[in-house]
């Protein structure tokens, strides 16, 4: 059902990527804007990937280690060394270890890794696009936007997106991102969500549904991210469990679901929250926090680079 309604076809996890990447296009964009240096953007956003994601790839081998079927040889194996290199450093991207989940119905180690080159990619497009000054100007933000969907849809594989996923989830970033640079003309309210699924509903008569739904569902996500009209718990209160939750999440499902295969999805749903919690409470307060304190020290004597979108 929720592929027939939602836009390119997503289900309930290809909902929580766009989710994900509407939410970055739109903090990822603040951030540049808010940044006195290109040096100090892209300091930030590398503390905030690699540390957690080393450490999470580093465990995820040590895991491999305790559950493989190869007898010996699991460590020093070709297979393993390159999936430490390149998950590592999200450059080509590996997702099996040798002997590691053969069993299961997937055997990747953690396939959630493949929306993180995606999201490197696009911190590139913020960074061009404050540094040609598009993000000074909304007309030229906007123009950049249409241009790059375009060629997103016309050329889903292209060099910079080699998979038409990819793709999508460039979509509802580039959608996050421009309602952050036209926030003065598009302010988020209610009566904004209201008119978005509106005009959704009107577009899906026509082919360019999946584009409105994108940014309605951007809209959407923010508006309810933003307002004071439903209080929600604080789920920060002891830490940003939210990257971690993300990097622990695919491996710790597969152990169970190998562990206990067959049994209810439910099951294998609240035991992998039960471990995956913990996980993240200790990436956030043994690694990433660690590191997010370090924002500033390349950054401090180099030269001032606003990106502050105009009129």
């Amino acid at each position: 059902m929720t592929r027939e309604v939602a836009g390119y076809g997503l289900g309930l996890p290809g909902l929580g990527v766009a989710m994900f990447f509407a939410i970055s296009g739109y903090l990822v964009t603040r951030s540049w804007v808010r940044h006195s240096s290109f040096v100090a953007y892209a300091e930030a956003r590398l503390l905030r990937i690699y540390p957690g994601l080393i450490l999470a790839v580093a465990l995820t081998i040590l895991l491999g280690f305790f559950l493989t079927s190869v007898e010996s040889g699991y460590l020093t194996s070709r297979q393993t060394v390159e999936y430490g290199i390149h998950d590592s450093t999200l450059i080509d991207l590996r997702y099996t270890l040798p002997g590691v989940f053969e069993d299961n119905p997937s055997n990747a180690a953690n396939g959630s890794l493949w929306t993180l080159p995606v999201e490197l990619r696009m911190y590139g497009l913020v960074m061009i696009a404050g540094l040609v000054g598009a993000l000074r100007h909304r007309m030229a933000f906007n123009l950049l936007a249409v241009g790059i969907v375009v060629l997103f849809m016309a050329w889903p594989e292209s060099p910079l997106l080699a998979e038409e996923v990819h793709a999508r989830a460039a979509v509802f970033f580039l959608a996050g991102a421009a309602l952050y640079v036209n926030r003065e003309w598009v302010p988020l309210t209610g009566a904004g969500a209201i008119a978005f699924a509106v005009a959704a509903a009107i577009a899906s008569f026509t082919g360019a549904y999946e584009l409105v739904f994108a940014f309605g569902f951007s809209y959407l996500i923010l508006w309810f991210g933003f307002t004071d009209r439903f209080r929600v718990p604080n789920l920060a209160a002891h830490g940003d469990l939210s990257y971690g939750t993300y990097l622990y999440a695919f491996p710790v499902t597969q152990v169970w679901v190998q562990i206990l295969q067959p049994v209810s999805p439910w099951v294998v749903f609240l035991l992998s929250l039960a471990t995956v919690l913990p996980l993240a409470w200790m990436s956030w307060h043994v690694v990433e926090q660690n590191a997010l304190r370090l924002k500033g020290t390349l950054s401090r004597r180099t030269p001032k680079l606003r990106g502050a979108p105009t009129a």
